[in-house]
């Protein structure tokens, strides 16, 4: 921006919570969607005024100062991630096991079912809907506990700092406060996909129930 420019506004009666010493700053609400595409209207707003010579529009994840920042907190998010991944494999080989040795147990009744006249579908169904319900309950006991954890946030700090002996989030990067704000986003990805994916667990112990024989099994017994 000219430095006339500048000049008029510092001097003008304006509030200097959006000034800088070479610019403006502009806030707005919710800035991690929005900003890229405020930052597109603005660029194609001043071409077309034909003032995009005398801008430059950058966004928070361009300042020098922020940049590695904001690089490092991407990829411990991407870390935690690939952490959270493999607990949901680990999970979803819990569930097969449970519902494999069910299977076993439950051989005589899956059976007697069959030879009364019950179809394979019907009994895969069953071992299906245990794993969409070992699921369901997951993210029902999940939530709550995120919920618990995010509103007594500080006392989870307090003792992670207590078992370091120093501060477990410097104020430097995290700020005096860490954000305890639920995702409904990330709730509402949770709420959906963990059940399909136990319902998927639970489709190998379903198809193997549907495989057996009555008369083997009945004639063992």
């Amino acid at each position: 921006v000219p430095p006339e420019a500048m000049r008029e506004l510092t001097n003008a009666n304006l509030s200097l919570e959006g000034l800088c010493n070479n610019g403006l700053f502009v806030w707005f609400d919710d800035f991690s969607k929005k900003t890229d595409k405020i930052k597109a209207e603005l660029v194609q707003e001043f071409k077309n005024r034909g003032l995009a010579a005398f801008w430059k529009v950058q966004t928070y994840k361009e300042y020098e100062f922020s940049k590695d920042l904001l690089q490092q907190f991407q990829s411990d998010r991407l870390l935690l991630t690939l952490i959270a991944v493999i607990i949901i494999i680990v999970a979803c080989s819990n569930i097969i096991s449970l519902l494999m040795l069910l299977v076993n147990d439950k051989k005589k009744e899956i059976a007697i079912l069959q030879s009364m006249g019950a179809s394979k579908a019907s009994i895969a169904l069953i071992f299906g809907f245990c794993g969409f319900i070992t699921g369901l309950l997951s993210t029902l006991i999940g939530t709550l506990a995120a919920i618990f954890t995010l509103r007594h946030l500080n006392l989870l700090v307090d003792f992670l700092s207590l078992i370091q002996g120093h501060t477990a989030f410097n104020a430097a990067f995290f700020g005096t406060s860490l954000p305890n704000a639920l995702s409904l986003d990330a709730l509402v990805f949770v709420a959906i996909v963990t059940p399909i994916i136990a319902l998927s667990a639970g489709l190998i112990p379903a198809l193997k129930a549907c495989q057996l024989h009555p008369s083997s099994i009945l004639r063992g017994e």
